[in-house]
This record gives structure tokens, C-alpha cells and sequence, in this order.
């Protein structure tokens, strides 16, 4: 099917005259009949039928006008969004929102970015985005195995439980935890928490489920929940409230060898180190 007859089509549809149509589009009428008519025989169904001297659209041809206009859009700003794209490229990250929420800001004094696009993604979604090259580079300290990438061990940041000074008192049994309500698929290890806490040996007293780190962080705030957070996260954010609501390291059964998490870069199988790639690996160590 020819695009430049679908476009032929949708002028005259839009206007109703073969000879506004014709004088839009710079063709003659009669060529832009013939045209129409080649359409039709493509696509092997009636669009256009008599109308007094003139035309006017079939049951078939609306249904063809609606479906192909928004295909003609994306068709014609095709060469736009390439044009647009060689002029700004962006550097495209991905990882999931414990580190979109608390560690942009700290990237930002290391990383120097033109253009930037933070994509968030659950670990094995992010995995498969690098793959696909939808993204450059992911970061994360629970890798999901994908074929066509690799993942570059660049730092160890120490994971413990968070909670007000409140709950200080309490048995580790009676801690009402708040943990992330999606786990992680694919994993190789038998962490299937997205928060990185090993049920299968230590388990806890689950209380509230949440999509958003940011919604974790406020029950943690609010003296509802406890939850396993990494160190740095808990220091970004104690900078950033009151005293009353920071919180607090309280103690737990993971033994502390445990509680370190190594962190990786994802990048596409094949590719090489980047300066980009470099200046987040520092940015990574920083935090340790």
C-alpha cells in the first residue's frame, strides 16, 4: 500500500472535494482520482461511492479514515523524531526507584549530563530494556540474568533495617515491616523480596505492601512500619526532614556479612566502557 495515496485519501476525506483535496496536495484531478482508485483495488474494499456530482465516504472508508490517520501521523513524523533525536541524544539510565528517588541528586555532582532520560524499571525489566537498547546502562544490586548483557560489579553498600527511635524496644518478631509489593522474577539467588531481605532464612512480620519507595519511606516516617533500606538511602533522607522523623538503624537477625549488596552497572553485551559508565562507577564508590 502506497503511503502517499493513504495520504491522497485522508486530504479528501478531510475535505470533501477532490478539488480542494487536489489543490492541497499540488496534483491534478484526474491524477488524484486515478489514485483513489488505486487505493480501493489495494485495499480491496469500496472507500468512496457516488454523491450527487461529487464523492463522499463509504460505511468502509470511514472506518479506513479513522484507522490509518493516526498511522499517518506517526508515518509522516517519522523524519522529525530522527531529526530531533541526532540534535538532542540523551543518556539513558535505567533503575528502580530506590535509587531514582534518592541517588539522582548525588549522581549529579559526579556525572556530567547533557541530556539525561531516568527510566524506572523493576529489576528484569531493566535487564531487558539494556538488552533491547531502549536504555544505556541500568544500575542495581539485585541483577536479573538477560541474555545480551553484562553486569560490572563497581561498588558494596551496607542494607539494614529502618525504623523512628521508637522501635527500638521492640523484638525484631514484633517490627511491623513495609515492603515492596512487586518481586523480583528471575533472580538467581532466593531473594525474591525487591528490597533484597532474605525470607527464606529470617522471617518477618509483614504489615503493608507498596508499589513506591517513597510510600515505604512515609509509613517509615509516620511510626506505622519499619522496612530494610540501604544505608545511603536513609542518610539522604535524614538530610532532608526533621529530627523527629529521621530514622534510626534497629537490630536484626542478619548477620552483617549479609547485609553488604553489591552494586552493578548493566551495560549491552558487546559494548565498551564508556566515560559516562566511568563517572557513575565513582559516584557508586562514593557512597561506601
Amino acid at each position: 500500500m502506497d503511503i502517499d495515496r493513504v495520504r491522497y485519501f485522508n486530504t479528501f476525506a478531510e475535505t470533501g472535494s477532490l478539488v480542494r483535496a487536489s489543490e492541497i496536495l499540488h496534483i491534478s484531478q484526474p491524477a488524484l482520482s486515478k489514485a483513489l482508485k488505486t487505493l480501493e483495488s489495494e485495499v480491496g474494499l469500496r472507500l468512496l461511492e457516488s454523491d450527487g456530482r461529487g464523492l463522499k465516504l463509504t460505511d468502509a472508508g470511514k472506518r479506513f479514515r479513522d484507522e490509518t490517520r493516526p498511522l499517518l501521523t506517526e508515518w509522516i513524523n517519522v523524519s522529525k523524531k530522527i531529526r530531533d533525536l541526532e540534535v538532542w541524544k540523551p543518556s539513558r539510565i535505567a533503575s528502580f526507584e530506590v535509587f531514582t528517588t534518592y541517588f539522582l541528586g548525588h549522581l549529579l555532582k559526579f556525572v556530567d549530563l547533557e541530556n539525561l532520560e531516568i527510566h524506572e524499571l523493576v529489576p528484569g525489566r531493566m535487564e531487558q530494556a539494556v538488552a533491547d537498547g531502549k536504555v544505556d546502562l541500568a544500575i542495581t544490586y539485585n541483577p536479573v540474568p538477560k541474555a545480551g548483557v553484562d553486569f560490572i560489579e563497581v561498588a558494596k553498600i551496607k542494607m539494614s533495617v529502618f525504623g523512628l527511635e521508637s522501635f527500638r524496644s521492640k523484638k525484631f518478631t514484633d517490627l511491623p515491616f513495609v515492603i515492596p509489593l512487586m518481586p523480583t522474577e528471575g533472580a538467581p539467588s532466593k531473594v525474591i523480596g525487591l528490597d533484597g531481605w532474605p525470607d527464606h532464612l529470617f522471617e518477618r512480620k509483614v504489615k503493608y505492601r507498596v508499589t513506591m519507595m517513597e510510600s515505604a519511606m512515609e509509613f517509615c516516617r509516620e511510626g506505622q512500619a519499619v522496612a530494610y533500606l540501604p544505608e545511603f538511602v536513609v542518610q539522604l533522607h535524614n538530610k532532608r526532614v526533621l529530627p523527629e522523623f529521621r530514622l534510626r538503624e534497629l537490630k536484626h537477625p542478619l548477620p552483617d556479612k549479609d547485609c553488604k549488596q553489591n552494586i552493578y552497572l548493566v551495560r549491552r553485551h558487546g559494548n565498551s566502557e564508556t566515560s559516562i559508565e566511568r563517572q557513575i562507577a565513582k559516584s557508586l564508590r562514593a557512597l561506601t
